[in-house]
C-alpha cells in the first residue's frame, strides 16, 4: 500500500532548457496537473550554465510527491517549458541543509538507482535504521519491491536486513562504527577508577542512540567474536593478558600448522583433547586463550572450527556466485559429514555469511 504523503518543500534535479540564469518564482507544472507557483533555492550556483542543477523548490501549497516523479517549470509569461525536473527527496527536513556539501553528494546518490536510492536513506538513518514506511514515505514502491531491492544490498554487503516482513534495514558501515562505539563505551567504562567494570545492556542503551534491535543484533554479535562477554549482568571487554605457557605455545603452534596443511577440519572438545593428550584443565586453558585470540571459534554441542580454515571456507562461498545451498551441498563444499556441517551452517547463519530458509541457506 502506497503512502500518501503531501510536502512543501523538495529537492530535484533540474534540467535547465537554454541553460538560463536563474529560474525564480515560476510556475511549476507537477506531473502535467496544477500549476503551482514556487520558489526555487539552487545547490549549485557555479553549474548554472551546465544544463543540470540540484535545486529545492517550495511550492506556495503542498503537493504530493515522491522519488523519481518528473515535473516541469514554464515562464508565466510565455507559457514556454525552460526545465524539466524530477523528484529526489520529497521529505526534507531542517537537518537536511545543515551541510550543502554533504546533502549535495546526497542527492547525487539519490539520483541513482532504486538499490542505490535505499542505500543512501540507509546511510542517513544510522544507528536507528531504515524501516519499509519509511522508504514508501519517500518512493513508489511495494513491500515487494522493497524486499527484492534490500536482499539484493544484503548480497552485496551494503547493508544488514534486521527484520524482513515488514522490512527494518541497517547499512554495513553504520554497523562498523557502532560496533567500535560500543567498544570504545565498554572500554572507557573499565579503567582501573571504575568500580564496576564495563556496561550493563540498559546503560549502554541510555548512551547510544541506536534502535534496540539493531543494538542488540550487534551485542551479540560483538559476544559471538569474543570481543565482550557478560560478567555480572554487565558488557565487559574479553581480556587478551592471559598468556600460554611456552610449551602450550608449542602445541598452539603444532595445531596451527595441522589446520593451514588441512591436516583436519573439525573437531569436538573431547576430541581435540585426545589428540593433544593433555589433561581436561589444561586444554581449557589453551582453548580459552584461543577463542579470545580468535584462532579456534567453537559452534553448537561444542563443535571446534578453525577460524584461517573458516575464513577460506567463507571466501569460498562468497566467490562461487551461488545464491543458495543445500545441506548436501554443503558438506560436498566443506568436506564435511553431516554431524559437523549442520552446526557450521548454524554458525554461519549466525555470523550474517549465510540465512537458512525452509531446507536451503541463502548466501548473502
Amino acid at each position: 500500500m502506497e503512502v500518501i504523503q503531501n510536502v512543501m518543500c523538495f529537492d530535484a534535479e533540474l534540467e535547465l532548457r537554454d541553460r538560463l540564469e536563474k529560474v525564480v518564482n515560476k510556475d511549476v507544472v507537477i506531473s502535467g496537473k496544477e500549476k503551482i507557483r514556487a520558489s526555487v533555492f539552487y545547490f549549485e550556483t557555479d553549474k548554472m550554465k551546465t544544463g543540470k542543477v540540484y535545486v529545492r523548490l517550495c511550492p506556495e501549497k503542498s503537493v504530493h510527491m515522491k522519488w523519481n516523479d518528473s515535473f516541469t517549470i514554464i515562464d508565466p509569461s510565455s507559457s514556454q517549458e525552460i526545465a524539466k525536473g524530477r523528484v529526489l527527496l520529497p521529505e526534507i527536513q531542517e537537518k537536511d541543509t545543515d551541510n550543502q556539501d554533504e546533502h549535495l553528494i546526497f542527492l547525487k546518490q539519490l539520483n541513482q538507482s532504486e538499490e542505490d536510492m535505499i542505500y543512501a536513506l540507509a546511510q542517513t538513518k544510522g544507528y536507528r535504521g531504515l524501516s519499509q514506511k519509511q522508504i514508501q514515505k519517500i518512493a513508489r514502491l511495494s513491500g515487494k519491491q522493497i524486499l527484492d531491492i534490500c536482499q539484493a544490498l544484503e548480497r552485496e554487503r551494503k547493508i544488514r536486513m534486521v527484520s524482513f516482513n515488514p522490512v527494518f534495514i541497517v547499512s554495513r558501515s553504520n554497523l562498523d562504527s557502532l560496533e567500535k562505539d560500543i567498544l570504545r563505551l565498554i572500554e572507557k567504562h573499565s579503567r582501573p577508577e571504575e568500580q564496576k567494570k564495563g556496561l550493563s545492556f540498559e546503560n549502554l542503551k541510555t548512551k547510544i542512540n541506536a534502535h534496540p534491535k539493531i543494538l542488540g543484533l550487534t551485542v551479540q554479535y560483538l559476544k559471538h567474536l569474543n570481543r565482550i562477554h557478560e560478567s555480572e549482568d554487565r558488557l565487559v571487554l574479553s581480556s587478551l593478558e592471559e598468556n600460554l605457557t611456552e610449551e602450550d605455545e608449542k602445541i598452539f603452534t603444532e595445531l596451527d600448522l595441522m589446520c593451514s596443511q588441512g591436516e583436519f577440519k573439525k573437531y569436538s572438545f573431547e576430541e581435540l583433547q585426545e589428540l593433544l593428550g593433555i589433561s581436561s584443565d589444561r586444554f581449557e586453558r589453551i582453548l580459552n586463550v584461543l577463542l579470545k585470540r580468535r584462532k579456534v571459534i567453537h559452534g553448537k554441542e561444542g563443535f571446534i572450527f578453525f577460524s584461517e580454515w573458516l575464513d577460506r571456507l567463507i571466501t569460498q562461498l562468497q566467490k562461487s556466485k551461488k545464491r543458495q545451498l543445500t545441506v548436501s551441498e554443503f558438506k560436498k563444499l566443506s568436506g564435511l559429514s553431516r554431524k559437523y556441517a549442520i552446526p557450521l551452517l548454524e554458525l554461519l547463519d549466525k555470523k550474517g555469511v549465510t540465512r537458512k530458509q525452509g531446507s536451503i541457506h541463502k548466501i548473502l
